[in-house]
Parts: structure tokens; sequence; C-alpha cells
């Protein structure tokens, strides 16, 4: 199971400067084939340290959840080091 890419993100405005939320699609690839599968996620800045990352899912994967969030929270954590995110 690995996550390809991160298509379709969008933004959602928050009245909080501190928080971002987002919606986008990931694309699945595993032993079983390929999927794409909607997910939202939230970035929180934190005074001191890294940023903290939220995924919810809003169709269940059929790959198991842990290491799926913690692949996806590694990946849009270097999304927005390089500045990808909108």
């Amino acid at each position: 199971m690995q996550v390809s890419e991160l298509k379709d993100l969008s933004r959602k405005e928050t009245p909080l400067h501190y928080i971002r939320e987002f919606h986008a699609t990931a694309t699945l690839e595993g032993g079983t084939g390929r999927r794409d599968v909607p997910l939202a996620f939230t970035i929180e800045k934190k005074p001191v340290g890294l940023p903290e990352i939220s995924v919810r899912f809003l169709e269940e994967p059929d790959w198991p959840l842990l290491p799926l969030i913690r692949s996806l929270k590694e990946m849009i954590m270097d999304l927005d080091r390089k500045g990808d995110l909108p």
C-alpha cells in the first residue's frame, strides 16, 4: 500500500489564521490495484514545534488506516514545506 499522489487540492477558508483546512483526493496503490479516496485534512500551526496534521477520510479505504494516515501526514508535511499547498 502506497499513497502515490494527492490531487484536486482545495482550501477551505477558516476564521482562524493558524488553522488551514483542505479537501483532496488521494490516489492509493497496492496489491489490489489503484483507488482514489476523498479526504479532508487540517494543518494547525503550533507556537512551538511542528504543525499538527489531522486526516479524515470521507470514504472508508480498503487499506489499514494507521500506515495510510502516517504516509499521508508525511506527504502533506512535505507539500507544506515546499509551499505546494494552495
